[in-house]
């Protein structure tokens, strides 16, 4: 949402995670009476400064992570430093967001395309807002999965696959049957006064009905194609390697790890996981309301 009282701040919540942008006044047509100091919601847990067109110098003291194609990570002088773009390839970032050490603060620099309101409703854009959140959730936070989110008659079902393992056929079954999809693609998972929630986020795959709701997992399911309806029991060591390959782990950040890691462990330990055998039909939801 924007903040109405102080127009250049943008702030969004993405897993119940609150995220404010503040943008420069040179960016946008903003008031002239904008009070300097940064309006924070008291529920927002980073707050990231905009600059247009000021790209700063920065040193790359330490890789701690490169894509080699879309984005890289450094660190220097104890700040973290993201780039939208591996530094591979021998050419200057759109945009690069540096980061506080402890992740409470940042500042993003654009290079304007020209393309000034949708700057002002997606600051960071792919890949930097998911790589953004992947590190924030991996500081005890949660973590981003593979995967699809359905509510359906009270009940939240979590359907975790990889690309072609069939979570937008999932997403539209169950939508054609008025159920409520987080997201076909990308869901967050956070623990929750003892229970484990789901979130739906504003990054789809080809099913591009979305909503940000959370809600409790119910039922938790590893697809697959298959020639018949079937579920399989998957426990321990076992469940949480599916939910390894099917995550966005922070494999630069060995702490990160280890958290992401004993997440799924609690939750394999809590909450019953299938590998779901499905054919693409609507039988596919009674067969998963009766489990």
């Amino acid at each position: 949402m924007i903040n109405k009282k102080e127009l250049n701040v943008l702030t969004k919540h993405i897993g119940g995670i609150g995220l404010s942008f503040l943008f420069n006044q040179d960016a946008f047509e903003f008031r002239e009476d904008i009070n300097d100091d940064f309006p924070l919601n008291i529920q927002d847990e980073i707050r990231l400064r905009v600059h247009v067109d000021e790209f700063p110098e920065t040193r790359r003291e330490e890789k701690i992570f490169d894509s080699k194609s879309t984005w890289s990570l450094y660190r220097s002088k104890k700040k973290y430093i993201l780039y939208d773009r591996s530094l591979e390839i021998d050419s200057l970032p759109s945009k690069l967001l540096i980061l506080e050490s402890d992740f409470k603060s940042g500042e993003i620099f654009i290079r304007n395309d020209g393309s000034s309101q949708n700057l002002f409703s997606d600051p960071l854009g792919y890949p930097l807002d998911q790589i953004l959140m992947i590190i924030l959730l991996s500081r005890s936070k949660g973590a981003l999965l593979h995967a699809c989110g359905i509510y359906d008659r009270d009940s939240g079902y979590l359907f975790l696959g990889i690309s072609g393992h069939g979570k937008s056929t999932i997403a539209k079954i169950w939508f054609d049957n008025k159920s409520i999809v987080l997201n076909d693609d990308r869901i967050i998972i956070r623990e929750k006064d003892g229970e484990f929630w789901m979130y739906g986020t504003p990054w789809h795959g080809d099913f591009n009905e979305f909503s940000l709701k959370g809600l409790p997992i119910r039922k938790i399911f590893f697809l697959r194609h298959g020639e018949k309806n079937s579920a399989v029991t998957r426990k321990g060591a076992e469940a949480v390697s599916m939910f390894l390959t099917r995550a966005f782990p922070p494999l630069w950040d060995q702490k990160g790890m280890d958290y992401t890691l004993g997440l799924f462990d609690r939750i394999a330990n809590k909450l019953t996981c299938y590998e779901l055998h499905f054919l693409p039909d609507k039988k596919i939801i009674d067969f998963v309301r009766n489990i």
